[in-house]
């Protein structure tokens, strides 16, 4: 009661089996019948004196195991009784469950509980046996792991005594030998703390089970190596370039076919087809999710802005844009990379566009793919067929990489002039889109909206901050297609009229593209410049009479131009031939045929 406690110990005096239960509460009463073992004297009795006897060695060497000493092993008594010899290995069996030794006591026989005691303490020594195995390997493997744990410190300091002993005898001894000891500590510091940022690197990278692979491998290596070992910077960049690739970053596509469409007309005229084309692939995108990106290869005359169109595409589709010139390359190792083996060697510019860019799906552009140098040792348009290659590009292997990078997320936009020139199954594996230039009145619209307010502010005819290009707009050697909303400021010190870039257009120029126009624009601003100037080419005093007469009738056409009063040049069309010299090109023999005349072969 309370707080007390009471101990009971209860003796075991014979087996019985209950018959009738006649009270539960507050303690159990029945009647039993009390078991007598069915063996009877000096039945079976060899095999009961076997069984003891195993029972007997058993329980010894479970003893043994545990622990204890001789003496107590020694000073152990043993019942005299089978009986009582079954019940004791039942209790000292303890991991034993209420099932087990409900068995034990219900068997009749004696040998049958000998049996029974001797197979539960065979198993129950089989157990343990395992557990000590398993005990004794994890034991090992932890020594081992920690042997070479402690093993490899040693090793790295044995390898900075190593090098600081290599340091002080290449140093003098009165330039102080200390110092060069602590920089070659703090170099080993700075190594290890190299190694540990490249490891947080390649772990967030979220590289493939392959690379993965490949990075931990380097690592490892890495860590073994000296910072002045020779390999330790051909390991350093390899990992560091494993690092910086975009294995699984992508940039969201803009799906927005309206702002996209807007987009195209508003950074180029015309090239009606192309457009069209990449809507059709954002629909399909769209809907699908994870459609492959298509080969585009935009296929035209130069100077039609096929390389200011790609970086269009990237803008409306809200990419990375990335521009590869491969005019004049003749080593496939430029495209695929150089193997590790060579000294100097790189990854290929492929690789080197995506780690540009930071994205895998990219808009990249293969400019003048038809300029790749071929010959009988040569030929960098096959390496192209991989990259090309829809079904193939998803596993394409850099030769420095040396480990499978995904293309398939990836535009790919080429550009030629002369579509002989490429391989047919290079050929094969492109969507051809024909761009065959521009007509008299897309020349006009992107000369008034580009090509003019970009050459007056190159040549300060127009303050900076006016109309100033936007960042997508091309290059000179792309201009033709570039933006439309940079029209000219009013405050403009050239003026040109309708008529006069009319005129410019037909008569001083003939090309496909806008490239020689611009030209001529350029040579109109020079012209403007000078005049502002107020300078004025002056004749030789020795010159023709005629040459006279003519620089006064330049002079008195000119006049007209200006500048005005408020310092601006306009120049017509009557005034260009005094400024470009005479026109280079007529307009077409049907064109200046009057109506009701006709031409004829006599």
């Amino acid at each position: 009661r309370g707080a007390a406690r009471v101990r009971l110990v209860v003796e075991g005096v014979s087996r019985f089996r209950v018959l009738r239960s006649k009270q539960e509460e507050p303690f159990r009463i029945a009647e039993v019948q009390q078991l007598q073992d069915a063996d009877a004297p000096g039945e079976d009795d060899v095999q009961v004196r076997a069984l003891t006897h195993s029972i007997k060695e058993k329980m010894m060497e479970m003893l043994r195991s545990s622990g204890q000493d001789n003496s107590k092993q020694q000073s152990f008594q043993w019942p005299s009784s089978p009986t009582a010899l079954a019940g004791l290995a039942g209790y000292s069996l303890a991991p034993l469950s209420l099932e087990e030794r409900q068995r034990l006591l219900e068997a009749e026989s004696v040998r049958a509980r000998l049996e029974l005691a001797l197979d539960l303490l065979q198993r129950e020594a089989e157990a343990k046996r395992m557990s000590s195995e398993i005990s004794s390997s994890i034991q090992k493997a932890r020594e081992l792991e920690l042997r070479q744990v402690v093993m490899q410190r040693q090793i790295q300091e044995v390898q900075r005594d190593l090098q600081r002993v290599r340091s002080r005898a290449s140093r003098d001894a009165s330039d102080g030998s200390a110092e060069g000891e602590a920089a070659t500590g703090d170099e080993e510091d700075e190594a290890e703390d190299e190694a540990a940022r490249l490891a947080e690197r390649l772990q967030k990278a979220g590289l493939p089970e392959e690379a993965d692979r490949v990075a931990k491998r380097e690592l490892k290596r890495l860590k073994s190596l000296q910072p002045h070992h020779p390999e330790y910077t051909s390991a350093h960049s390899y990992l560091e370039l494993l690092a910086s690739l975009p294995w699984s970053v992508s940039s969201e596509d803009r799906f927005d076919l309206r702002q996209a469409r807007a987009l195209l007309d508003e950074d180029h005229k015309g090239l009606e087809k192309v457009k069209v084309r990449l809507l059709e692939f954002l629909a399909v995108q769209k809907m699908r999710g994870d459609m492959k990106g298509p080969i585009l290869c935009l296929h035209g005359p130069p100077g039609i802005g096929k390389t200011s169109l790609g970086r269009s595409v990237a803008r409306a589709m809200g990419r990375k844009f990335h521009r590869l010139a491969l005019g004049g390359v003749r080593d496939e190792a430029e495209i695929r990379g150089h193997r590790r083996t060579y000294i100097g060697s790189m990854c290929g510019s492929i690789i080197q566009a995506f780690q540009t860019a930071g994205t895998n799906n990219p808009v990249i552009l293969l400019d003048e793919v038809d300029k790749m140098a071929q010959n009988s040792m040569f030929n960098p348009q096959a390496t192209l067929l991989e990259v090309l290659d829809p079904e193939q590009n998803g596993s394409f292997k850099d030769h420095y990489l040396n480990t499978p990078f995904d293309l398939s997320k990836a535009l790919f936009v080429c550009t030629a002039n002369d579509s002989s020139l490429i391989d047919r199954p290079l050929l094969d594996r492109m969507e051809v889109v024909e761009l065959a230039g521009y007509t008299l009145e897309e020349k006009v619209a992107i000369t008034e909206s580009h090509l003019l307010p970009k050459q007056l502010r190159l040549h300060a005819l127009q303050p900076e901050h006016q109309a100033e290009a936007p960042a997508h707009a091309s290059a000179a050697d792309e201009a033709a297609d570039a933006p439309m909303d940079a029209p000219a400021d009013a405050h403009a010190k050239l003026a040109l009229t309708q008529e006069a870039v009319r005129a410019l257009i037909t008569k001083w120029t003939s090309e496909s593209g806008v490239r020689s126009l611009e030209r001529h624009l350029a040579q109109l601003c020079r012209w403007a410049s000078l005049r502002l100037q107020g300078a004025s080419p002056v004749l030789d005093q020795r010159a023709a009479p005629h040459e006279v007469a003519r620089a006064a009738e330049r002079e008195a056409a000119l006049a007209a131009c200006g500048p005005d009063g408020r310092g601006v040049v306009t120049v017509d069309a009557s005034h260009l031939p005094y400024i470009m010299g005479p026109e280079i090109f007529e307009p077409d023999l049907a064109e200046r045929l009057a109506v009701g005349v006709a031409m004829g072969l006599s």
